[in-house]
């Protein structure tokens, strides 16, 4: 993937696979809505170092070994839709909210866990190798620039997140307003953790 036009095909198909509302972008949010978007840098660095890792691993070789072994791939899966669950039944539940100061603060070590445990984030990584890859190429050096890429486009996507959930908290800054979000957010990463559920047991 060396000419304009490739990366263009290139973000093409995987621009709305990691811009769509799915378990990370979701908690940038909420992060930034809850905590203002400077305070949400630790957790999108922690979302992105799990992130590039899983890109680097698979391409080269986790994703082969994962699709040999299905039954690792599910418990992955599982273990993401209670982890997202529970992310969510936190936010649902709270009923005292300072809108200067949240008691719910995602940390750099949640973005690591959340997107450790995000199969969104596998299945994104697959399909680019699988499609992009070029086998013409070296492999160091097809691996290395397909993650740095994904890096730099989800860097962009959950800042993007995270920065208008901080907005939306300063519009609409009422301790009333923050409940209704933090209800709203919590009811979204409720539903994405079902979502994912029937997915991986589809």
């Amino acid at each position: 993937m060396t000419s304009f036009g490739e990366i263009i095909l290139w973000l093409g198909v995987i621009f709305p696979l990691v811009f769509s509302a799915g378990p990370g972008n979701v908690l940038c949010a909420v992060c930034g809505a809850n905590n203002g978007f400077k305070k949400s840098i630790p957790f999108i660095l922690g979302l992105n170092f799990s992130y590039t890792l899983y890109s680097l691993l698979i391409g080269f070789g986790l994703g082969s070994i994962l699709l040999k072994f299905p039954t690792i791939f599910f418990i992955v899966q599982l273990l993401g839709v209670i982890y997202i669950f529970w992310l969510g039944y936190k936010f649902l539940i709270r009923k005292e909210v300072h809108t200067n100061e949240s008691n719910t603060k995602l940390t750099f070590l949640d973005g690591v866990i959340s997107q450790a445990l995000n199969i969104k984030g596998l299945t994104i990584v697959i399909t680019m190798y699988s499609q992009f890859l070029n086998e013409d190429s070296s492999l160091s050096y097809e691996v290395i620039r397909l993650s740095l890429l994904l890096l730099i486009l989800n860097l962009f996507t959950h800042t993007t997140w995270s920065y208008g959930g901080a907005w939306m908290a300063q519009k609409f800054a009422s301790n009333y307003a923050v409940q209704v979000q933090s209800k709203i957010f919590g009811s979204m990463l409720i539903l994405i953790s079902l979502w994912l559920l029937f997915k991986a047991i589809e």
